[in-house]
């Protein structure tokens, strides 16, 4: 398919030199304009893939200013075509991120590498904007789903000899009294309970605890020894070399 090229020159000899160097490059020519209310008119009628500027217009009208239209309006690439190389110029038209910039007069092989790579530039901008697009998307809709299988969760799941553990304000009790638990403890149920009624195994409680730091042997153990100063020593089932155990009776 043919790819739709607006030409906007005020000087009408050089508009036509361009309009056929771009038909033998296989492009179509939707239209020529020299004046801004032209090239609404031509844009709003056709499709259009490429409109190459010129800066200096019909009437003093700017083609830079021109190009925030073509750009925010129509989310058209385009690329200025000038006579004008004075630096305070360039900056200007620098400044609204154009896909090429020809200084004239041109070769018909600068305009056709020009005109190629603008069009390469905008498409490989457009699929990178889908693809985060859809990257944002895919996160929206996993946070969603995270969100709700949060909320489904059980606030408190019962556990053997009559504990109970309360997820949302991660406290313990025993008939209505709270058990006072420390950080690591707390951490410990979080854990066990993630993995209720399953084997879970030191090295992976241990990475939970100590945020993936290597600890010694002893630091689990003590761990378990002070909790069990607080409850049941039958509440969180050892396991020789395999791990710890807690069993939920409801949740």
């Amino acid at each position: 398919m043919k790819r739709n090229i607006l030409i906007v020159e005020d000087e009408i000899v050089t508009a036509m030199d361009i309009k056929e160097a771009l038909t033998s490059l296989n492009y179509n020519v939707i239209g020529i304009a020299n004046c801004i209310k032209k090239v609404i008119k031509l844009l709003d009628e056709n499709s259009c893939d490429l409109a190459l500027l010129d800066i200096t217009l019909k009437n003093n009208e700017d083609g830079i200013e021109l190009s925030e239209i073509v750009a925010k309006k129509y989310n058209i690439p385009f690329v200025f075509l000038t006579a004008n190389d004075k630096k305070h110029t360039i900056d200007r038209a620098i400044k609204h991120e154009p896909y090429g910039y020809i200084l004239k007069p041109f070769k018909d092989a600068e305009l056709k590498v020009t005109v190629e790579l603008a069009l390469k530039k905008f498409e490989d901008k457009k699929a990178l904007t889908n693809k985060l697009e859809d990257t944002q998307k895919h996160f929206v809709a996993l946070e969603k789903n995270i969100s709700n299988k949060e909320s489904s969760k059980k606030r408190f799941s019962t556990l053997k000899f009559g504990y109970i553990f309360d997820h949302k304000e991660f406290k313990l009790f025993l008939e209505d009294n709270e058990i006072s638990l420390n950080k690591k403890e707390i951490k410990l149920f979080e854990i066990l309970l993630e993995n209720k009624n399953s084997i879970v195994s030191n090295s992976i409680i241990e990475d939970y605890l100590y945020d993936g730091e290597l600890v010694g042997e002893g630091a689990l153990r003590g761990v378990l020894f002070r909790l069990r100063q607080k409850v049941d020593k039958n509440l969180i089932s050892s396991h020789s070399g395999l791990g710890y155990k807690i069993e939920v009776e409801k949740d």
